[in-house]
């Protein structure tokens, strides 16, 4: 006991707490990605054909940008036969780590092969944490278009069962890679994704064509999340389905989660939640206010792949109240979420209470949101 009367460990713990808030900008030093486990056991590295494009102007027929080597990790489940269905995935915005990984080994258990994309590495980039525009999406996109037409020439893997899964920085790419207009220019053969699943993207863009492949959608957005703000999801989802008539499209926004809300790093136990590095893209939005001519709202700038630097640069900020804040509860309320939409797309076993193998004509079938993010 101290001379206060109170337990000698819990005064202890309150003074570490301090400390430790006092220290997080050391702390996080180490990217949260990179914490933890090891990447799974007998992953095969492969090469992608891929391209390198500073904005997403340059997505068209044919392709601008440069030629891109990129890698990539592809991890099958221990027990299979036939051909198997298949999830690219996408990482944040501080490479590839312990999060890809863990959903990795869900997939694989789940009998999914994963091919784990790795944006930065053969672009020479750690992070984009304080430079959005170092790998933009629209090159995150073009990788993800190459996973998936490399994946479709498998013999081991069903080319119509190719579902793409994206965290944060790789969340955005897998929502624009469900849009026709960036699928022509990319896929090849007529390859498309079977569904795209988003945690916490930023979707601040809008086009002229909001047209999707038709493949189901899922977005996971954390309520009180600063950097990736749910309601411009929000925004996006129902432009998505005034222009999309049927479309399977679920947004589940949980209010207790931040930044990262499925993501259980170690030091949540101690802090509770933790700051948010870097400049942080949450005012910028891009218009598409002609064909193929984008504009930056806030700012009114004109940007395309010579300015867009300058251009975040001018609309993104550090936000000292942005927080990556766990929500278990939400968690695990996202990883079943996920699992009925790939068992019903990807395997084929429509799960119980999903809304996801439905048309959303119906309003008994239109997905609750919890939340609005505001």
């Amino acid at each position: 006991m101290t001379a206060a009367g109170a337990p000698l460990s819990s005064t202890v713990g309150r003074i570490l707490r301090s400390a430790l808030r006092r220290l997080w900008p050391l702390l996080l030093a180490v990217p949260l990605a990179a914490c933890g486990a090891s990447a799974p056991a007998g992953r095969q590295a492969v090469e992608l054909h891929s391209r390198t494009m500073g904005f997403i102007d340059q997505v068209r027929r044919p392709p601008g940008g440069q030629a891109q080597e990129v890698k990539g990790s592809l991890m099958l489940p221990e027990h299979r036969s036939g051909r198997l269905p298949a999830m690219v995935m996408l990482h944040g915005g501080t490479g590839q780590g312990t999060q890809d990984w863990y959903y990795a080994r869900l997939f694989n258990d789940w009998g999914i092969a994963v091919l784990a994309v790795d944006s930065f590495g053969e672009r020479g980039v750690k992070d984009t944490i304080f430079d959005q525009s170092a790998v933009s999406e629209a090159s995150i996109m073009a990788d993800a278009y190459a996973a998936l037409n490399y994946l479709s020439r498998r013999p081991d893997i069903d080319p119509s069962r190719i579902g793409i899964v994206g965290f944060s920085k790789g969340a955005a790419p897998a929502l624009l890679a469900a849009l026709e207009r960036f699928r022509k220019p990319l896929a090849r053969d007529g390859n498309r994704f079977a569904l795209h699943v988003a945690f916490y993207p930023w979707c601040g863009f809008s086009f002229l064509n909001e047209t999707t492949t038709g493949a189901p959608i899922l977005i996971l957005s954390g309520g009180q999340d600063r950097v990736t703000p749910a309601r411009l999801c929000a925004g996006l989802a129902d432009r998505l389905r005034r222009d999309n008539p049927g479309l399977r499209l679920e947004m589940d926004v949980y209010p207790a989660g931040g930044h990262a809300f499925d993501y259980p790093h170690p030091m949540f136990h101690l802090l509770g939640s933790l700051p948010v590095r870097g400049n942080i893209p949450s005012r910028c939005f891009f218009a598409e206010t002609a064909p193929g001519d984008f504009t930056e709202r806030s700012s009114g700038l004109e940007v395309t792949s010579a300015n867009v630097h300058y251009a975040l640069g001018m609309c993104s900020a550090p936000d000292p109240e942005a927080r990556a804040i766990y929500d278990p509860d939400g968690a695990r309320d996202a990883v079943a979420r996920l699992h009925a939409l790939v068992g019903t797309v990807l395997l084929g076993v429509r799960q119980p209470g999903s809304t996801l193998g439905a048309s959303e004509d119906d309003p008994a079938n239109r997905p609750d949101q919890t939340g609005n993010g505001e």
